[in-house]
Protein backbone atom coordinates (compact mmCIF):
# COMPACT_ATOMS: atom_id res chain seq x y z
CA UNK A 1 0.00 0.00 0.00
CA UNK A 2 1.00 3.75 -0.46
CA UNK A 3 -0.63 5.44 1.99
CA UNK A 4 1.01 9.00 1.30
CA UNK A 5 -0.53 8.28 -2.54
CA UNK A 6 -3.19 11.02 -2.67
CA UNK A 7 -5.34 9.69 -5.04
CA UNK A 8 -7.03 12.03 -7.80
CA UNK A 9 -10.24 11.26 -6.90
CA UNK A 10 -10.84 11.66 -2.96
CA UNK A 11 -14.22 11.04 -2.34
CA UNK A 12 -17.76 9.56 -4.78
CA UNK A 13 -21.21 9.25 -4.43
CA UNK A 14 -22.53 5.47 -4.30
CA UNK A 15 -24.13 6.42 -7.14
CA UNK A 16 -21.45 7.48 -9.43
CA UNK A 17 -19.62 4.15 -9.39
CA UNK A 18 -19.19 2.67 -12.86
CA UNK A 19 -21.86 0.99 -14.34
CA UNK A 20 -21.88 -2.37 -16.37
CA UNK A 21 -19.24 -3.76 -14.08
CA UNK A 22 -19.79 -7.06 -12.32
CA UNK A 23 -17.85 -5.49 -9.53
CA UNK A 24 -18.12 -1.60 -9.83
CA UNK A 25 -14.89 0.14 -8.43
CA UNK A 26 -12.24 2.60 -8.77
CA UNK A 27 -8.73 2.31 -8.02
CA UNK A 28 -5.74 4.62 -7.11
CA UNK A 29 -6.74 5.28 -3.46
CA UNK A 30 -3.23 4.88 -1.97
CA UNK A 31 -2.98 1.31 -3.32
CA UNK A 32 -6.72 0.09 -2.32
CA UNK A 33 -9.50 0.07 -4.92
CA UNK A 34 -12.74 1.21 -3.32
CA UNK A 35 -15.80 -0.97 -4.89
CA UNK A 36 -19.70 -1.08 -4.34
CA UNK A 37 -21.36 -4.36 -4.39
CA UNK A 38 -24.70 -4.62 -5.21
CA UNK A 39 -26.69 -8.33 -4.94
CA UNK A 40 -30.11 -9.47 -4.37
CA UNK A 41 -31.08 -12.32 -1.56
CA UNK A 42 -30.07 -15.45 -2.79
CA UNK A 43 -27.09 -14.80 -4.14
CA UNK A 44 -24.64 -17.59 -4.03
CA UNK A 45 -20.91 -16.10 -5.22
CA UNK A 46 -19.76 -19.75 -4.93
CA UNK A 47 -20.16 -20.59 -8.89
CA UNK A 48 -18.54 -17.08 -9.86
CA UNK A 49 -15.22 -17.84 -7.74
CA UNK A 50 -14.64 -21.34 -9.13
CA UNK A 51 -11.72 -21.46 -11.19
CA UNK A 52 -9.63 -18.91 -8.38
CA UNK A 53 -7.36 -20.99 -5.49
CA UNK A 54 -9.48 -23.20 -4.13
CA UNK A 55 -12.42 -21.89 -6.03
CA UNK A 56 -12.52 -18.90 -2.84
CA UNK A 57 -11.61 -15.31 -3.01
CA UNK A 58 -8.07 -14.97 -2.28
CA UNK A 59 -8.27 -11.58 -1.61
CA UNK A 60 -8.81 -9.32 1.94
CA UNK A 61 -11.47 -6.80 1.76
CA UNK A 62 -12.35 -3.99 4.81
CA UNK A 63 -15.82 -2.21 4.30
CA UNK A 64 -19.31 -1.39 5.39
CA UNK A 65 -22.99 -2.72 4.99
CA UNK A 66 -24.92 0.23 3.73
CA UNK A 67 -27.83 -2.45 3.78
CA UNK A 68 -28.82 -6.01 4.37
CA UNK A 69 -26.97 -8.90 5.45
CA UNK A 70 -24.39 -11.50 4.16
CA UNK A 71 -23.22 -14.89 5.01
CA UNK A 72 -18.97 -15.59 4.62
CA UNK A 73 -18.29 -18.85 4.26
CA UNK A 74 -14.34 -19.59 4.55
CA UNK A 75 -11.77 -22.11 3.31
CA UNK A 76 -11.76 -23.51 6.83
CA UNK A 77 -15.30 -24.52 6.89
CA UNK A 78 -16.01 -21.55 9.25
CA UNK A 79 -18.71 -18.65 8.55
CA UNK A 80 -19.47 -15.31 9.65
CA UNK A 81 -22.32 -12.99 9.07
CA UNK A 82 -22.13 -9.35 8.39
CA UNK A 83 -25.36 -7.21 8.98
CA UNK A 84 -26.61 -3.71 8.31
CA UNK A 85 -24.44 -1.11 10.01
CA UNK A 86 -21.40 -3.12 10.74
CA UNK A 87 -17.83 -2.40 9.39
CA UNK A 88 -15.96 -5.91 8.63
CA UNK A 89 -12.87 -7.59 7.66
CA UNK A 90 -13.32 -10.52 5.45
CA UNK A 91 -10.08 -12.64 5.50
CA UNK A 92 -8.89 -14.38 2.14
CA UNK A 93 -10.42 -17.38 1.58
CA UNK A 94 -13.86 -16.70 1.12
CA UNK A 95 -17.03 -17.18 -0.48
CA UNK A 96 -20.54 -15.81 0.24
CA UNK A 97 -24.19 -15.86 0.19
CA UNK A 98 -26.70 -12.96 0.60
CA UNK A 99 -29.37 -13.60 3.09
CA UNK A 100 -31.13 -10.04 2.50
CA UNK A 101 -30.55 -7.88 -0.30
CA UNK A 102 -27.02 -6.42 -0.05
CA UNK A 103 -25.40 -3.09 -0.56
CA UNK A 104 -21.89 -3.03 0.57
CA UNK A 105 -18.71 -0.99 0.12
CA UNK A 106 -15.07 -2.06 0.93
CA UNK A 107 -11.79 -1.25 0.16
CA UNK A 108 -9.21 -3.93 -1.46
CA UNK A 109 -5.55 -4.08 -2.27
CA UNK A 110 -5.49 -3.39 -5.99
CA UNK A 111 -3.40 -5.74 -7.25
CA UNK A 112 -5.73 -8.89 -6.18
CA UNK A 113 -9.26 -6.88 -6.82
CA UNK A 114 -8.09 -6.40 -11.13
CA UNK A 115 -7.14 -10.40 -11.47
CA UNK A 116 -10.64 -11.11 -9.66
CA UNK A 117 -12.46 -8.50 -11.20
CA UNK A 118 -11.14 -10.10 -14.58
CA UNK A 119 -11.79 -13.81 -13.76
CA UNK A 120 -15.60 -12.51 -12.71
CA UNK A 121 -16.27 -10.43 -15.66
CA UNK A 122 -15.03 -14.04 -17.42
CA UNK A 123 -17.59 -16.05 -15.70
CA UNK A 124 -20.51 -14.21 -16.16
CA UNK A 125 -19.95 -13.90 -20.01
CA UNK A 126 -19.44 -17.80 -20.01
CA UNK A 127 -22.54 -18.18 -18.02
CA UNK A 128 -24.63 -15.69 -20.17
CA UNK A 129 -23.92 -18.00 -22.87
CA UNK A 130 -25.42 -21.04 -20.93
Amino acid sequence: LQPNEVPAITHVHLDDFPKGKVLPMIDGWGGLTVDVNNAPKGTNFTPLLEGLENDHCQVPHWGYIVKGAVEIQYENGSKETFKEGEAFYMKPGHTAVVLEDLQLVSFSPEDGMHDLSDHLEKKVAEMSKK
